[in-house]
């Protein structure tokens, strides 16, 4: 799914409210004070999905829920143009479920162990000089940056006994609004669009097959994945409780792909080739929910 449509009416939407009526001088409740300076965390459930197909044709797919949980600190400054910045760790375990082909091509469903660690900055200016309907609304503009790292463990019976590893790195612009609901409750959406950057997986592949012990041999493979959409939607709710807690429910979701080749080696020639392998395009999602907690300092 592109998510490059919404990101941009999200953002065309936003922009709208810099030109309306403005009635009287703008003020900023306490909701929207909530971050000048803070530290929060959080624990939810993270939900994934990851397909690959061939010539347009599904080849496999691994899905799961995954326990999740964040630390994070953020800093809004206080006048109209003021600075953003934003810096968040992730973490995440569980079991993700494969339904695909082995190696030699015969139907499976496996399970595995997950484990994933993420890191996100944003960096951007804050335009709280807006006025509509009663209402205060804060954007902000930023740039966005993050690394994203997920190890699946072994899974023999699909041709990976060594486990699997992929790395990515994204880059984008986005756009954050914080909308006033009350004097304690605030509506916050935030969408980024780009690319990821330098993204590759590293896999146990199989490369020859000894008849001698009717085994396959195996190597690590690295596979440059190439750079590709990354696109981002997030929503949550905060209510700030007084003057040192607030807590928010948080939804965010995540998409990409990638495609990409990666050298075939050959058992027992380091440094040596049989060629490039085409790897199959990939489409991935990422859902989390969080239930949050912060506090200014």
């Amino acid at each position: 799914m592109n998510f490059s449509k919404p990101v941009y009416t999200l953002i065309a939407a936003a922009l709208s409210l810099t030109i309306s009526p403005q009635t009287q001088a703008s003020r900023i409740p306490w909701t929207i004070r909530r971050a000048q300076s803070g530290v929060f965390v959080g624990i939810g459930y993270g939900m994934g999905r990851y397909q690959e197909a061939m010539n347009a044709v599904p080849v496999d797919s691994e899905s799961g829920g995954l326990s999740v949980y964040t630390v994070g600190l953020e800093h809004i400054g206080r006048r109209d143009g003021g600075l953003y910045a934003w810096l968040r760790f992730t973490g995440a375990f569980g079991t993700t479920h494969y339904q695909g082909n082995t190696a030699l091509g015969l139907p499976a469903q496996e399970s595995t162990t997950n484990r994933m660690t993420a890191a996100d900055g944003r960096l951007g200016l804050v335009i709280d000089d807006l006025w509509r309907h009663d209402r205060d609304t804060v954007l902000i503009p930023y740039i966005g940056a993050g690394f994203h790292r997920e190890a699946r463990g072994a899974n023999p019976g699909t041709g990976n006994p060594g486990g699997e590893t992929s790395t990515d790195g994204h880059l984008g612009i986005g756009l954050g609004m914080d909308y006033a609901i009350d004097r304690r409750l605030v509506l916050t959406l935030h969408a980024l669009t780009g690319y990821t950057v330098g993204a590759q997986i590293t896999t146990t592949e199989p490369i020859a097959f000894d008849v001698a012990t009717q085994t396959l041999e195996s190597a690590r493979v690295s596979e440059s994945l190439g750079d590709r959409p990354y696109d981002v939607l997030g929503l949550a709710i905060h209510y700030r409780v007084d003057d040192r807690l607030e807590i928010a429910f948080a939804v965010r979701r995540a998409t990409w792909s990638a495609a990409g080749s990666a050298p075939i080696p050959i058992a027992g020639v380091p440094g040596q080739t049989l060629g490039v392998i085409r790897i199959p395009g990939s489409q991935s999602a990422e859902t989390t929910m969080l239930l949050q907690a912060a506090t200014p300092f």
